[in-house]
């Protein structure tokens, strides 16, 4: 004589079956989010240096500008500018081996 139970127990057997696929789902789902957000990461963090490097290039082609009008201008202003970077050095140079100092 079957029992009485023996549904309801069926039933949530059933239930418990249901719940464990949603849960398999469920994981599944969240394993290709976390993989899509390490992607999406990466890929921001690229962004970000080309934005980084975008800007410095944007800086430089204003600064470069700012200088001189023409390639051949800006080639005079570029070696003014090593020949004062020269002179600054060997004037902290100077200063640094002075005597006096000592």
């Amino acid at each position: 004589m079957p029992s009485s139970s023996e549904p309801l127990l069926a039933e949530i057997f059933s239930k418990i079956e249901q719940l464990a696929a949603r849960q398999a789902e469920a994981e599944a789902t969240i394993r290709h989010l976390e993989e899509e957000l390490a992607d999406t990461r990466a890929e921001l963090a690229e962004t970000k240096a080309q934005l980084t490097r975008s800007r410095l290039d944007a800086e430089f082609l204003t600064l470069s500008h700012r200088l001189a009008d023409t390639p051949e201008g800006l080639l005079t202003a570029r070696r003014i500018i090593a020949s004062l970077i020269r002179k600054v050095d060997a004037a902290i140079t100077m200063v640094k081996n002075d005597p006096a100092e000592q």
